[in-house]
């Protein structure tokens, strides 16, 4: 047992131990589906924060020779299953996080011999009675130990993709690497030592400088998760009972951190983001931007193909086409728009949608659409996003800050954008005046929604809230007479019984 040659079971157990633990243990009886065959190699691409490493650890525990895990397992929904433990602790495995070594690899153009060099060491001490050189490469020991003594492995590599999705990497470590991961899964020569490959990530197979070289793997994406989309986030039930548990309001979960749609399953709810919901007892946002996201902004800046106005109509709750087809893995060049909306959607800033003739994509929920509306706001040179977004903002604000008079005046000026002087007066212009001025709150609310049935009647807009530490928001319309007649008439119809919690 060690860091790297059979794991023992203590992350998982750990996993199992958290306050929050959603069972997906089934997921091992569809990787045994692939053990030992043709179709053993297995790339399963997810977002950021949705369980990868916890999936992974469970791999580990549940093959592992060096524990064992049958305790933890028997209670899973995994035991279910009949003949769930033929594989139980029964094959060696060799577990890398390529995330970890990368970053703990102090000259960073000798990680890839560092790697190697670390596991055959373990390699050797697992296995004394193979003759090993710690200079061999893994998928020459592997072969010799399966040559020699009969042994074969579970190789698994948790965030493979890291070389590709960080800034600064070398061009030439990325090759040797591509080569490091052709030698170990490409090669007919490790076929008879491997049981099953397991890559997971962010990104699908690497096609950049390699031409697809490992399409031998089966990839499993947020575009397409096909039989493993139970296993890429929380279901609807899921979350439902988590909410029922912990006395939260399942449909400000779902505005939060629903959105992922799977063909067969219906929503996926980001996993990571619903625990901690359900820990803290709010609806905060979890989700931060990464190196990854920012990355793109240059290409988001030059507008290619109108991508702004796309933008601005997936701010707005709509969706807007895209072609994944285009996109083609790499991470370094973005020559359409497809292509940066494909790459997004493996990141999880968007989600895809996809039904008879039609494909489409949008933000999927009010965490998502916060970083967007601060990513947009940190940058300058988006100009026909940002010239509505600056304004808007500061009519939120006023709002907030209950300030009349900068509200009254920044309404006019949108007032006088959104209509003709033949429709100046029309109660219709006012409101979508409105609904435009607080285009920025739709990062903090719901989208306003226009005609909401409240009380005993209609309020003319309703803004409400994701948190709960943001006011409900009632916007009444009156051509003629003072404030006070609207105040009392949101009074009378008790239009505030429809926001209580």
């Amino acid at each position: 047992m060690g860091s790297f040659v059979n794991p023992n079971n203590s992350r998982f157990e750990e996993d199992l131990n958290s306050k929050i633990y959603v069972d997906k243990s089934e997921m091992v009886a569809h990787l045994n589906e692939y053990y030992r065959t043709g179709e053993k190699y297995i790339c399963m691409s997810r977002a950021r924060r949705f369980g990868k490493t916890m999936m992974t650890n469970l791999l580990a525990a549940y093959y592992s020779k060096g524990c064992d895990s049958r305790a933890l397992f028997q209670n899973l929904k995994l035991a279910q299953h009949e003949g769930w433990d033929k594989h139980l602790n029964s094959v060696n495995v060799i577990m890398i996080d390529v995330n970890y070594e990368y970053n703990d690899t102090a000259v960073k153009c000798d990680f890839v011999r560092t790697l190697q060099r670390n596991v055959v060491k373990e390699l050797k001490e697992e296995f004394p009675n193979v003759d090993l050189s710690e200079k061999q490469t893994i998928s020459s020991a592997i072969v010799e130990i399966s040559d020699r003594i009969g042994e074969s492995f579970v190789i698994m590599m948790d965030e493979y993709d890291v070389l590709f999705r960080s800034e600064g990497v070398d061009e030439n470590l990325k090759k040797e690497y591509l080569q490091f991961l052709n030698a170990l899964f490409k090669s007919n020569s490790t076929k008879e030592a491997i049981s099953l490959a397991y890559l997971t990530g962010i990104l699908p197979i690497i096609r950049e400088q390699v031409q697809s070289k490992l399409n031998n793997f089966n990839e499993f994406t947020m575009l397409d998760p096909k039989a493993f989309a139970p296993y890429f986030g929380f279901s609807e039930q899921e979350v439902k009972a988590l909410c029922q548990k912990y006395g939260m309001d399942y449909e400000r979960c779902a505005i939060m951190y629903d959105g992922y749609v799977f063909p067969g399953i219906g929503h996926v709810f980001n996993p990571n983001s619903v625990a901690k919901s359900m820990m803290n007892k709010d609806y905060g946002r979890y989700w931060n931007a990464t190196s990854s996201f920012e990355a793109i902004t240059t290409y988001l800046d030059e507008n290619i193909s109108g991508i702004q106005d796309d933008i601005r109509t997936m701010l707005e709750g709509g969706d807007v086409s895209v072609n994944t087809d285009m996109y083609e893995n790499n991470v370094t060049k973005f020559e359409s728009k497809d292509q940066i909306f494909t790459y997004l959607i493996h990141l999880g800033y968007l989600t895809f949608n996809s039904e008879t003739n039609r494909f489409n994509c949008r933000i999927p929920n009010g965490e998502v659409r916060q970083v967007w509306f601060n990513a947009l706001c940190s940058t300058k040179r988006i100009k026909d996003v940002n010239k509505i977004l600056e304004p808007s903002r500061a009519v939120f604000e006023a709002t907030l800050n209950m300030d009349a008079d900068k509200v009254a005046k920044a309404l006019d000026v949108f007032h006088a954008q959104c209509c003709s002087s033949l429709t100046y007066n029309q109660e219709s212009s006012m409101q979508s005046a409105i609904l435009f001025a607080y285009f920025y709150a739709r990062a903090y609310y719901m989208d306003p929604i226009a005609e909401f049935p409240a009380g005993l009647g209609f309020a003319d807009v309703a803004l409400i809230p994701l948190t709960s530490d943001l006011p409900a928001i009632i916007i009444e319309l009156k051509k003629s007479g003072s404030p006070q007649v609207a105040i009392d008439q949101i009074k009378a119809r008790n239009y505030a019984s429809a926001f209580a919690r």
